[in-house]
């Protein structure tokens, strides 16, 4: 498989599924299909192709959501589909105060999304020194393993979780390309 010409290896055995971004908490017709959801109620207002790409940037508080009057309620089969989306980065929030928000909303399962990935070249590295990396993804999501969640790292297409081009992918991962492309579910 690739895509704008970056190489994804896949070991024998590994899953590859789409996935459909949502802005809102899923409904029953959501879970038609066996595509992944990446539930993403920060996007509300923004378009689901672009969305994404524009939320990385220091527009609006990504997590704002979890502070609502809401709670993720779907069968335990729904629930191994969906992924909520979630500000790694958040300089906001504690990592624990992030973590205990989204487990009273009653999310088991998340993806750095937006994902500091999305940026390259000069802004990466403005964003890197500031201790806005992929590196600090990682470890926010690690940290989230440690206290219970489910978690997939979301970075681009072709590279391992250390950035390495054209590695092996370990893991659950959602990668993405480029703007207005799909994102793709690996395990």
């Amino acid at each position: 498989m690739s895509s704008g010409g970056a190489e994804l290896l896949i070991e024998a055995g590994t899953v590859t599924r789409p996935c459909r971004l949502l802005d809102r908490l899923p409904r029953d017709a959501d879970f038609r299909g066996d595509d992944i959801l990446l539930i993403c109620p920060w996007l509300e207002g923004l378009g689901l192709d672009t969305g994404p790409w524009l939320a990385a940037l220091p527009i609006h508080d990504c997590n704002a959501y979890l502070e609502g009057d809401w709670t993720f309620d779907a069968s335990l089969e729904a629930r191994e589909r969906c992924y909520f989306g979630v500000f790694a980065l958040d300089r906001l929030r504690s990592q624990d105060g992030l973590l205990a928000l989204l487990r009273r909303r009653g999310v088991d399962a998340i993806v750095n999304l937006p994902s500091i990935t999305f940026f390259d070249g000069a802004t990466a590295q403005t964003l890197s020194s500031l201790g806005f990396d992929a590196k600090s993804e990682k470890r926010f999501l690690d940290h989230a393993e440690g206290q219970g969640f489910r978690t997939a790292l979301c970075g681009p297409l072709g590279e391992d979780s250390a950035g390495r081009r054209g590695a092996r992918i370990l893991g659950a991962r959602i990668l993405h390309d480029d703007p207005g492309q799909a994102f793709s579910f690996v395990r």
